[in-house]
């Protein structure tokens, strides 16, 4: 019985932590944090343009190529980022006169663990709109795989999941552009951490190799 409470302590802990990270004024502190560094960066490699990654914690915590098509490689990921985030992170590039050559869009998990104001598929397609607008060529991500079992992976809607990787799928088809399939990843040990959503070290190489092979055979 102990062992069963504490069991349902640490869900509900964990879940209460997702709400949290979600919540408006988090996410606002993290995409200033980020733009304060797309500035820096802006100042340290003046007019190049480079392969700008966006997302959530998968993305931020990914140990990218410095360099992808010869261009530098910027990572502007957030924790608990959800789409109408990233839309809004996508918008400030634009004020800012961020151009990269490439932009990187994978974000929807956390749309699956908590339900925005604004739908998925619309923010989403407007990531990909105003992306485009920056003058850069565009990369969508699928979801990648989440386990059977584990404390996060336990709180996502499955059936949402689901929905929200159609629409990056559909987006990519009705758009025309690259989608980067990253559905199954081929892995010697479990791809995930024990939360069942984060990328082990051998998920992250599967992940990250998919992603880099894609983009470095359709360079522009």
């Amino acid at each position: 019985m102990r062992k069963r409470f504490l069991v349902g302590f640490i869900v509900l802990a964990s879940a209460s932590l997702v709400y949290r990270l979600l919540d408006t004024p988090v996410e606002k502190l993290r995409q200033d944090a980020t733009l304060q560094r797309v500035q820096d960066f802006m100042t340290r490699h003046g007019s190049e343009r480079p392969v700008a990654f966006v997302g959530d914690s998968l993305v931020e915590s990914a140990s990218f190529s410095p360099a992808i098509c010869g261009r530098p490689v910027f990572n502007a990921g957030y924790a608990g980022a959800i789409a109408s985030g990233v839309l809004q992170l996508v918008k400030e590039f634009d004020r800012i006169k961020f151009s990269p050559g490439i932009v990187v869009i994978s974000v929807g998990v956390n749309d699956a663990l908590v339900v925005d104001r604004r739908p998925f598929a619309e923010s989403y397609q407007e990531i990909v709109q105003r992306a485009g607008a920056l003058g850069a060529k565009v990369f969508v991500v699928s979801l990648a795989p989440i386990a059977g079992s584990g404390v996060l992976a336990n709180a996502i809607d499955r059936s949402r999941f689901a929905d929200i990787d159609r629409v990056i799928r559909q987006t990519a088809r009705d758009r025309s552009i690259p989608l980067i399939d990253v559905g199954t990843l081929q892995t010697q040990a479990s791809p995930q951490v024990e939360d069942g959503i984060h990328l082990s070290a051998d998920g992250y190489a599967a992940w990250t190799g998919t992603i880099e092979s894609t983009i470095g055979g359709q360079c522009p």
